[in-house]
């Protein structure tokens, strides 16, 4: 399905609207032609659940560029999944102290 954009923020679909239809949501990268995949489900835990799905959540880690950058998502085919399809999953939440100096 193409992400498709409404002027009534209402009627876009959101991330969660794919997590509960199952789908695999594909983030494309037009300047460096990058393509990556992920689980929805995977999106919401990341993500605001409120976040629509045709905004890509994130700027491209190749080509540091959001310009570029198209959201789509699909119910993935049970061929496309056994042809070894790669997905990004998140493995743990990493929490860092942010240190400064100060006087005394």
């Amino acid at each position: 399905m193409p992400a498709v954009r409404s002027s009534n923020k209402f009627r876009n679909r959101m991330v969660y609207h794919c997590a509960a239809d199952r789908m695999l949501m594909t983030v494309y990268c037009g300047g460096c032609r990058r393509r990556v995949h992920y689980w929805a489900s995977d999106l919401v835990k990341v993500l605001d659940q409120f976040h629509e799905a045709h905004d890509p959540p994130w700027p491209c880690s190749r080509c540091r560029s959001r310009e570029y950058l198209a959201m789509t998502w699909h119910v993935p085919s049970a061929a496309e999944l056994a042809s070894g399809l790669t997905v990004r999953r998140p493995v743990k939440k990493i929490e860092k102290w942010i240190w400064r100096n100060e006087r005394a």
